[in-house]
């Protein structure tokens, strides 16, 4: 799978500051926004190439953070 700097220059500018990581399977990415926080999912699809999609995944939820998130994107059409 591959993303375009120019790609992750507008997911930067538009929802913030993120890590990538590789994902749960073979073929995926992750992105983890600040310290695990939600961003606006659509506005975060509407940035990255048509044939890929992202899912919101919670990590965790626990009483001194609260929920903590991350996104996983995949080809799109895969499991």
């Amino acid at each position: 799978m591959r993303i375009s700097i120019e790609t992750l220059e507008k997911i930067a500018n538009d929802c913030g500051t993120f890590e990538i990581g590789d994902g749960y399977t073979y073929g995926q990415l992750s992105l983890r926004f600040g310290y695990w926080r939600k961003v606006d999912l659509e506005k975060l699809e509407s940035l990255i190439p048509q044939h890929l999609e992202v899912k919101l995944n919670l990590v965790d939820e626990d009483d001194d953070c609260g929920e903590l998130y991350n996104y996983i994107i995949t080809p799109r059409g895969v499991a």
